[in-house]
């Protein structure tokens, strides 16, 4: 279910989910999320039309073998228990307000990269959520002003290395507007304030329906 919940933020087209341990209750959230249930054991026929394949079966046996059909068929695939026999790594990550941090060990020690990614989602919480909320909306206002793709990179450098996140997470809504005129371009430093509309000492806005991860 883990796989499953990360797959479907890509948006894929189709999900076919084969186990023959799934419970009626993972089904119908599976279900429910346009996902197909097969609950039942691994068929080679299940590997019919598909694309990419993540085996995370608790039998090692079954994964071998599903493992060896997807590659027999040329079928990119991921093997959880066993990483060195599938196609690519999957490393460990994390996923907030739009920010999704990942560390990865070449399948040599999943436990290790789980364990730093707990490391790093402690760390990091809440602190960057409204930063990606403003950054979001300055973007496309920074993009009208036709300046150089160096000049635009230099804005955003300088804005995520100030204080600015430390400023916005802790609610200091005079010391945010004062940093963004300061470092914005002329033409927005007027409109540092309607940037800052929710983002201070609250959790920023929703995104945009239909907005995805990339």
């Amino acid at each position: 279910m883990r796989k499953l919940r990360a797959v479907l933020r890509a948006a894929p087209l189709s999900v076919t989910l084969v186990d023959p341990r799934i419970d009626s209750a993972e089904a119908r959230e599976a279900a429910g999320q346009g996902v197909q249930c097969r609950c039942r054991a691994f068929h080679p026929d299940d590997l019919n039309g598909q694309d990419v394949v993540f085996v995370a079966g608790s039998d090692r046996e079954a994964n071998a073998s599903a493992t060896s059909l997807c590659r027999r068929h040329r079928i990119l695939c991921n093997c959880a228990d066993a990483p060195e026999e599938g196609d690519f790594f999957v490393p460990a990550h994390f996923y907030r307000q739009g920010l999704c941090l990942a560390v990865g060990t070449e399948g040599r020690s999943p436990a290790l990269a789980r364990f730093l990614r707990e490391e790093l989602e402690a760390v990091i919480g809440a602190r960057f959520d409204a930063l990606l909320a403003l950054l979001e909306r300055l973007r496309p206002r920074l993009l009208e002003l036709g300046l150089t793709p160096e000049a635009d990179a230099g804005v955003f450098r300088t804005l995520v290395r100030s204080p600015l996140a430390e400023h916005l997470q802790k609610g200091e809504s005079s010391q945010a507007g004062a940093l963004l005129r300061d470092l914005l371009p002329a033409p927005l430093k007027t409109r540092a304030e309607e940037f800052l509309v929710g983002l201070c000492g609250n959790a920023p806005p929703a995104p945009p329906a239909g907005s995805a991860h990339p």
